[in-house]
């Protein structure tokens, strides 16, 4: 995705590069050269796409998009159509240890100490765990992350029932308990990228 484009004015021929937003179409642009203020061309969402070399991300998108829905169509295979792969934390040896790996040494670890300590233990790390995968979905439209980050925060519900004498089942109590949420969203992870690719 390109995020810079030329506009060039239609009352004076200034022409200026100028970065894109990546989320939103600009309506209005002051030139620079004479003060004219630009608005696009009916039909048109936005200044890049009326005045600019490039058009906006948002469209480039969606015409990147309508090359791969007939790709689909003919082969019956999703492909990943995001923008922004290398936002992918997972991509990052440094981001995807400190947003999952700790937390699931921690998870292993909390299983030598009390209950009630180990319950606030996994609620943390779960709690980091589900946000990390929420923001990562986010940035970079990751498509697994849109459903481990809300599976971890609900794996909270039972572990502090175990922690808290709701729900008595030993030491083995917790360690299915941990097989379920880490197995869990390995499970998701593979079922919904198979699905709908690695980005959707």
């Amino acid at each position: 995705m390109i995020l810079e484009s030329v506009i060039t004015c239609p009352h004076c021929g200034r022409a200026k590069a100028e970065a894109m937003p990546t989320d939103a179409c600009q309506f209005f642009y002051v030139c620079t050269g004479c003060g004219t203020r630009l608005r696009p061309k009916e039909g048109d969402c936005c200044v890049f796409c009326s005045y600019g070399s490039v058009p906006c991300p948002p469209m480039q998108a969606e015409r990147s998009a309508a090359l791969i829905l007939p790709r689909v169509a003919r082969t019956g295979t999703v492909v990943d159509s995001s923008a922004h792969p290398s936002r992918d934390w997972l991509a990052s040896s440094r981001a995807s240890t400190l947003a999952w790996w700790i937390p699931y040494a921690t998870l292993i670890a909390a299983l030598f100490v009390s209950a009630p300590i180990r319950a606030v233990v996994w609620t943390v790390a779960l709690i980091w765990m589900g946000t990390a995968c929420i923001l990562n979905a986010r940035r970079c439209n990751r498509t697994h992350c849109r459903f481990t980050g809300p599976y971890y925060l609900a794996m909270i519900v039972p572990v502090l029932a175990l922690g808290f004498g709701m729900i008595f089942a030993g030491i083995y109590g917790w360690i299915t308990l941990g097989i379920l949420i880490l197995g869990g969203s390995k499970l998701i992870w593979w079922a919904t990228e198979r699905a709908w690719g690695r980005f959707s």
